[in-house]
């Protein structure tokens, strides 16, 4: 059928959406990813160096990071916030390196689990005076219209530190060595093993596992446009018959039949040969020359 042959098309199109959603290489132990903020990681993966092409947002760890393009729909919603809230470029840019912090190799397993307060203090610094509201998880999200109350933040929040915590992070010492006690937004040196490719079963298995829970406005075109495809290549089948030789075999698989009947000696007529049997099975009359001559010699009445 037509309609499975695009299907098998459209799936492989999913495919290319999420071809960076591959097997992870391993590493020493302990240096699995784990789940940090909002984001999701396997927990059987490790840091990896992504290719350039799947690690667009945050894209400054792409040598070593736990995320993939997976998470590329969540962290443009926290990077986009201020963007639409038309907060300050400098709070829009710290509020960026803040979203991308799960991706520091050493805060997406775990190793580093603090902000460096240098780092807060900037963030709050820079945002002060915009507006923001308590979203539903309890912590601060940019106001850009749809919360009932918008407050500046250093009515909300009274340091940076406060800003932090209040935004979901733990806070470090003043003790911590900056980029390696703490996160202070520098990227490390390490660099990890390039992501192996995949089979594409374990792939689109990755892909439909992550965006179950989270999908993203493409996924959920690709969704749309493969149903469309299957319902409308369903209607031309019934109209038009199958382009790609469907009709064509039934109609040999009839001729066969009928080449199996003949070798078995039953006769089939259609019904042009019974009419033209009928015909040739009625006898004539035989028609007398003198008949034509009488009725040409006839009278006419007047």
């Amino acid at each position: 059928m037509p309609a499975t042959r695009v299907c098998t098309a459209l799936v492989l199109v999913l495919l290319a959406i999420g071809d960076s959603v591959q097997a992870e290489p391993k590493s020493k132990p302990g240096d699995t990813c784990r789940s940090s903020g909002t984001l999701k990681f396997d927990p059987e993966s490790y840091p990896s160096q992504r290719q350039t092409n799947s690690m667009e947002v945050c894209s400054k760890y792409r040598k070593s990071t736990c995320c993939n393009a997976t998470h590329a729909h969540a962290l443009r919603l926290k990077i986009r916030e201020p963007v639409v809230a038309k907060f300050s470029p400098k709070c829009q840019a710290l509020t960026e390196e803040m979203a991308c912090a799960s991706c520091h190799p050493l805060m997406g397993t775990g190793k580093m689990k603090n902000v460096c307060p240098r780092l807060c203090g900037s963030w709050f610094n820079a945002c002060k005076d915009e507006y923001y509201a308590y979203g539903g998880a309890g912590t601060l999200s940019p106001c850009y219209g749809n919360a009932l109350v918008c407050s500046p933040l250093k009515e909300i929040a009274g340091s940076g530190a406060d800003f932090c915590i209040q935004m979901g992070f733990h806070v470090g010492s003043d003790d911590d060595a900056e980029g390696i006690d703490c996160f202070d937004g520098s990227v490390p040196e390490q660099v990890s093993e390039p992501e192996p490719t995949g089979s594409w079963q374990v792939r689109l298995q990755r892909l439909l596992e992550e965006e179950a829970e989270n999908p993203s406005g493409l996924f959920i075109t690709g969704v749309l446009l493969l149903l469309t495809v299957m319902l409308m290549g369903r209607r031309i089948v019934r109209q038009f018959g199958d382009p790609f030789g469907g009709d064509q075999l039934s109609l040999m698989e009839v001729r066969r039949l009928q080449q199996e009947r003949y070798e078995r000696g039953e006769q089939m007529y259609d019904d042009e040969t019974d009419s033209s049997s009928d015909e040739a099975s009625t006898p004539r009359q035989a028609v007398d020359p003198m008949d034509g001559e009488a009725e040409d010699s006839a009278p006419v009445a007047t």
